[in-house]
């Protein structure tokens, strides 16, 4: 995608998403049963809203999470109950149109970092069931965060109204969702809930996403979402439903691959909590998509590597250097990485440390997602176990690593260990260290 759509897309995409209360009330409904509500949270939960709508140390659901762009700062907005700061004003139709519409209640367009061209499938019960729960359990927050304020064209609402008669929607499901068979069931979770496609479809000019190629991996700001069709070569078409239950629960399967990024954000918050039943047919349903292939990717990601010869590096043959400035990759390695991964990258024995070896991330056809683990490490908490690695782009307690080191460090590590030397310059480093907005 050229730089101007993608710059666009991000202008759009990451515009805005708040629910902007107005100043008659409406009459409130009588209090719904502890199921409704029950069901309620479970969906909010499956559907990440308190990702972008907490700011970090902040009140949940309260906005205030600054979002760069390269149209400016987005600011999320606070969806409490709140009638004044918050969504209190809203009525039940009033949140339908706005979380399947895209519309707000004063009738201006939202833009779909609201994932409404995803949320447009919910079906009515479930929108009920998050409207019950965010009007009667979520705690009303009397804060206003900061008001979003972009460059021209993005502070366009009424633009989206050209963009929505483009827009690929999911089509509305009828019933009780709840009662879905499992290949049903995981279609649902798939592409409404979850929104899996709002990140692993690729977008084309309209900066839709494009149908013909759910699932087949996109550029994600700085990172890659990689295909995740079931492709046996450019997907995961070689992994088991239990693998990908399992990847989904923790973040991390030992010879697969581990979530960083945006995706360790997803399994922390939303897919970490699913029932096993949700998990499984969510897994199925994935692992059945149509295959894509992708001509970055010559052989399974998870495929590549093997340890490396400690005793090639006992031997003697890493010369001493006095000087920083003449590190290559390996000595960045031994210096920086080796204490934790192994000088011969197996990791842990715990696997808290992944092997770099059969790793997806190393495996990939594209060094993207190593760039951004090594800038700006992991952090992701699963039931009691928190996986932390520090980034090296100098906003951690280690050592910042330069763009040269990090552009010689990732070579090394995909050269040693993954699908090869990727040829990465500083200058490609630099990039994503100061263009690529940070995640929430």
């Amino acid at each position: 995608m050229p730089d101007i759509a993608r710059k666009a897309l991000w202008s759009i995409l990451a515009a805005g998403t708040a629910l902007v209360s107005l100043s008659s009330a409406p009459a409130r409904a009588e209090d719904p049963s502890p199921d409704l509500l029950a069901r309620g949270e479970y969906l909010a939960t499956a559907a990440d809203c308190v990702a972008c709508h907490t700011k970090p140390g902040g009140k949940p659901f309260a906005g205030g999470l600054k979002i760069a762009t390269p149209m400016g700062d987005v600011i999320s907005t606070n969806i409490t109950p709140d009638p004044e700061h918050g969504i209190g004003q809203y009525t039940e139709e009033d949140f339908e149109k706005s979380l399947r519409h895209g519309l707000r209640r004063d009738g201006n367009h939202l833009y779909p970092a609201m994932p409404y061209v995803s949320y447009s499938g919910l079906t009515d019960g479930d929108v009920k069931a998050l409207y019950a729960w965010f009007m009667h359990s979520v705690k009303p927050v009397a804060e206003s965060p900061p008001t979003t304020s972009l460059n021209f064209p993005a502070n366009l609402r009424i633009a989206m109204s050209a963009w929505n008669m483009v827009a690929s929607t999911v089509p509305p499901e009828s019933g009780d969702s709840a009662t879905f068979d499992k290949m049903r069931r995981g279609k649902y979770l798939a592409t409404a809930l979850e929104h899996c496609g709002t990140c692993h479809t690729p977008r084309n000019m309209m900066l839709s996403e494009e149908q013909d190629n759910y699932l087949a991996g996109a550029p994600l700001i700085g990172w890659y979402a990689p295909n995740i069709t079931s492709s046996k070569t450019s997907g995961i078409g070689n992994w088991t439903e239990d693998n990908l239950v399992q990847y989904l629960q923790t973040g991390h399967v030992a010879g697969l691959s581990q979530a960083a990024g945006p995706m360790g954000e997803a399994v922390e918050h939303s897919t970490s909590h699913l029932t096993d039943a949700d998990l499984h047919a969510l897994a199925a349903y994935i692992l059945q998509v149509p295959a894509k292939e992708d001509s970055a990717e010559t052989k399974p990601r998870e495929s590549f590597g093997q340890p490396a010869e400690e005793a090639d590096v006992r031997s003697g043959e890493l010369t001493r250097i006095d000087n920083l400035a003449e590190m290559d990759g390996q000595h960045i390695y031994d210096a920086n990485c080796a204490a934790c991964h192994g000088m011969n990258g197996a990791g842990t024995t715990d696997h808290y440390a992944p092997s770099l070896f059969h790793n997806s991330v190393t495996g990939a056809g594209r060094p993207d997602n190593l760039i951004m683990t090594i800038l700006n490490g992991v952090d992701r908490t699963t039931g009691d176990l928190h996986v932390h690695m520090p980034g090296f782009d100098g906003n951690s307690d280690v050592e910042r690593l330069s763009d040269t080191e990090i552009a010689s460090l990732v070579n090394y590590v995909m050269k040693t260990f993954g699908s090869g030397d990727h040829a990465v310059t500083a200058e490609q480093v630099a990039k994503l260290r100061t263009d690529t907005p940070k995640t929430p």
